[in-house]
């Protein structure tokens, strides 16, 4: 791991400071694990089953450098989650970033804080700068089942791209100035999980996207599989360094996952009624309110009603043979019905009123299916249905 290190740390250049004060690392609960330091914020009146997110600094770095220069705790605050920083290994506070001993260390650091604040374990996020964004990558080659979202800050990792446990939700900010982690590597190693999670080869680019700091370009892959998008923010000019102007784009991002995917996905639910046809439309309210399930719903269990990017969705589905099992209805964030498992199956989408508003087959990922207007929609996949609205 010489190669890392000695890359990494010469990452000591002059870093973008929050002229904003703020709390520093001395307002953080230091708590230890396994012998190791760990630096907490809790807002006051923290909810039980809160999220938590992880922000890792860079080789050579600290937990106060990377708070200094983060201030996450001014998006905690408002949000209400936990946030912590994790300290690296000895020597150079590096991250073990091919083997399991740092994995290992930080899957015990989660277990840890969701049982002293009653967090919820599905909602944990992993952020990191330089070798942290590294480790962030790796991490989900390896403890995917307790990572919700990935958000890593110019952080393409030496060693190459990892091969993912599971398709993850990633939001990769990079400067087109930094030395250290030439920002030419990006869009190829992006392009690995890209290919690994079957996200559409073209992105949705948003250019003048506001950023505090830096002109910025946001680049959106999605929905891949399992609705997880992957995003790009490109920052102008910016060099190597980790920044506050960033972490409410971070969060607005992981916010919208934890590990079964998007929040706002709607989740196979079985039913002793008959199929849902046309005419159940009209006659359906809009939602059937209760909380979601945290994992594949299964006979017997309530409707659900679930949030993301300020609307609803809830499904409705009846005993089905095995290949639709997997199937899955939601909203994406640029307002399409999508559906994913459904490959070489027909798929029909009716409006309020019981009409047909599209008919299409099937593909293996996720495809948008329609975009219409705001409304409730049934969508009929086989002898499956899926209500969900725009």
């Amino acid at each position: 791991m010489k190669f890392p290190i000695l890359l990494l740390a010469a990452a000591t250049l002059s870093f973008a400071q929050w002229g904003g004060g703020g709390k520093t690392i001395r307002d953080y609960k230091k708590v230890s694990v396994s012998g190791r330091d760990v630096y907490v914020y809790a807002p006051s009146g923290l909810a039980e089953n809160s999220p938590l997110l992880l922000s890792l600094h860079g080789a050579n770095q600290d937990p106060d450098y990377q708070q200094s220069n983060t201030h996450w705790e001014t998006v905690a605050d408002t949000a209400g989650f936990v946030v912590a920083y994790p300290k690296g290994g000895e020597g150079y506070s590096a991250w073990d970033i091919s083997g399991d001993q740092d994995t290992k260390w930080i899957s015990a650091v989660i277990d840890q804080l969701v049982k002293d604040y009653k967090l919820n374990p599905k909602r944990v996020y992993l952020s990191g700068f330089s070798m942290g964004g590294m480790f962030s990558y790796h991490a989900i080659s390896k403890i995917a089942d307790k990572i919700a979202a990935i958000a890593p800050c110019s952080g393409t990792n030496v060693y190459g791209a990892s091969k993912a446990q599971r398709p993850m939700p990633i939001f990769h900010p990079h400067g087109t100035k930094d030395d250290v982690l030439n920002y030419s590597q990006v869009d190829g190693f992006l392009k690995n999980y890209r290919d690994q999670f079957k996200c559409p080869s073209q992105a949705e680019v948003k250019e003048n996207y506001p950023n505090a700091e830096n002109k910025a370009t946001l680049y959106s892959w999605g929905p891949c599989d399992n609705g997880v998008y992957i995003k790009h923010l490109k920052l102008e000019g910016r060099m190597h360094s980790p920044s506050h102007a960033d972490v409410s784009d971070i969060w607005n991002f992981v916010k919208g996952y934890d590990v079964d995917g998007p929040i706002g996905a709607s989740q196979p639910e079985s039913s002793s009624s008959a199929i849902a046809s046309s005419s159940d439309v009209a006659k359906s309210s809009s939602s059937v309110v209760g909380p979601r399930s945290s994992s594949s719903v299964v006979a017997g269990s309530s409707s659900s009603h679930h949030h993301w990017s300020g609307h609803s969705s809830s499904t409705l589905a009846l005993p089905v043979d095995a290949s639709l099992s997997a199937v899955s209805v939601y909203k994406s964030s640029d307002n399409y019905i999508v559906v994913a498992g459904a490959q070489g199956k027909t798929i029909t989408v009716f409006n309020s009123l019981g009409s047909v508003v599209s008919t299409t087959r099937g593909t293996a990922g996720a495809l948008k299916v329609y975009t219409g207007a705001k409304g409730m929609y049934i969508v009929k996949i086989g002898n499956r249905s899926f209500k969900t609205s725009l």
